[in-house]
């Protein structure tokens, strides 16, 4: 039924392209600029007038400022589900076509088109693999935008034990197929082929190594103390140079790091090889961590030209990589001299203010959980001024925690105002910053009930 329905409103969205002035609206992580740039390349095919537009959240002040008419078509692009409700005075002017897979308001009209996998019962997929599924039904010669359906699921952490399944697992065996991504195990660290090995252990948060992650200076230590020379033939070597010997040397010491407080399998998984790009853009995940990273600094359009092949932009991105990664350890620095972890019965929570970056608090409180500087036990939140009266709320749970943390959230924002929304182990809102506390108190009773309830 769901792949019927995407044949279905893809057929009747391609009838209608050349009357249409098209208007994007995507989310600014990895996989809506990943899923917008299969959309781009898709319309490009179709020789559509579209329009772009990258957003942090699809708030009621972007939607109040919206301007159409009855010539636009709207895509919403990892978003719009979850604020159908708020979109009725759009459609009663205009098609509007959503490419969603977070929570969705449940409503009908003749000018929607809402494509999402929970409205058919199907498993969690990336915003971007279902644009990829879309644009291959307007035109099959869109399945060349494969390896960043790749990338945009990656990027949205839809891999279990770092490995796809189901539908996810079917679209990575089509693009071996095609010979748009090619796997291999190995360690889960950043720069595989594109940074020297000292800073690609730096700049690892995820898998976080305890004393390393986030010092420049601590890896080239730790390579030291180990018997690893960080340069051959006075060139900086790269993760992709070392010798097999090497590789079980720097897997054995990073274990040993890991050993006393974290789960040292995460530190392997499945490597993807974008087949036929630059060297230093094959790692899929140092792809759309790059992605994440134009996003989340306010320069989305790097990451769309990176997406659509414009390789003159990489030395830019490189340097849009580094503030981002300077973004994420001055944050996690500040965590830990400042002990900003506090704790309730139920939760672990960081009140930044305006001294973490609303575009990367949920980063920074990801690593946070994935690190050991707080107890997996326990959800976390974060919060960061969003603006000089609201706060960004980002909220994590391990998975092997049972607690919808979107459930417990869209109950909160009821009693403090607000919005919010997300996905079952990974939440956020938007609320008042005089509501701060307020919203805690009604998370830790929430949390409270929940567990009760399972006990």
């Amino acid at each position: 039924m769901f792949f019927k329905e995407i044949e279905r409103v893809a057929k009747i969205v391609k009838s209608v392209l050349k009357e249409k002035n098209v208007k994007i609206i995507a989310q600014f992580d990895t996989d809506g600029i990943t899923a917008a740039s299969i959309l781009i390349k898709a319309l490009i095919r179709e020789d559509a007038n579209f329009s772009l537009r990258i957003v942090k959240q699809l708030t009621n002040d972007v939607i109040n400022n919206l301007v159409v008419s009855e010539d636009d078509l709207i895509i919403f692009v990892d978003c719009g589900s979850g604020q159908l409700d708020r979109l009725t005075k759009i459609l009663e002017k205009t098609i509007v076509l959503i490419l969603d897979h977070h929570e969705p308001v449940r409503m009908n009209h003749i000018n929607l088109f809402h494509i999402n996998p929970i409205i058919f019962g199907v498993e969690e997929l990336s915003s971007s693999i279902i644009c990829y599924l879309f644009a291959k039904s307007l035109n099959i010669k869109n399945t060349d935008t494969i390896d960043l359906s790749i990338i945009g699921a990656i990027g949205d952490e839809q891999e279990e034990k770092w490995e796809f399944h189901g539908i996810l697992k079917d679209i990575l065996e089509e693009s071996k197929i095609i010979g748009k991504v090619s796997v291999t195990k190995g360690l889960r660290l950043y720069g595989r082929n594109s940074r020297p090995i000292h800073k690609a252990l730096a700049y690892s948060f995820e898998p976080y190594i305890p004393g390393i992650s986030g010092s420049e200076s601590k890896a080239v230590q730790f390579l030291s103390e180990i018997g690893i020379d960080v340069k051959a033939d006075g060139e900086w070597k790269k993760l992709s140079d070392l010798t097999v010997e090497e590789q079980k040397l720097l897997a054995s010491a990073i274990i040993r790091e890991r050993l006393n407080e974290l789960d040292v399998a995460d530190i392997f998984g499945d490597v993807y090889t974008l087949v036929g790009k630059p060297k230093e853009l094959q790692d899929a995940r140092e792809f759309a961590t790059l992605i994440n990273a134009c996003g989340r600094t306010g320069n989305p359009e790097v990451g769309i030209r990176l997406c659509l092949g414009d390789y003159g932009i990489i030395e830019k991105s490189w340097k849009v990589l580094e503030q981002y990664r300077r973004m994420i350890s001055n944050a996690l620095n500040l965590v830990r001299e400042n002990n900003l972890i506090k704790s309730t019965e139920n939760f672990n929570f960081l009140i930044a203010g305006d001294r973490i970056s609303d575009s990367i608090i949920g980063t920074t409180i990801s690593i946070l959980l994935n690190s050991n500087l707080v107890k997996k036990e326990k959800p976390i939140f974060g919060f960061a001024d969003a603006s000089d009266s609201m706060v960004k709320v980002s909220a994590r749970v391990s998975n092997s925690i049972d607690v919808d943390l979107k459930k417990i959230i869209s109950e909160a924002v009821k009693r403090v105002g607000g919005e919010g929304g997300g996905h079952k182990q990974a939440a956020g809102a938007l609320i008042p910053k005089e509501k701060i506390q307020e919203f805690i108190y009604h998370i830790n009773s929430l949390l409270g009930e929940t567990n009760a309830k399972e006990s």
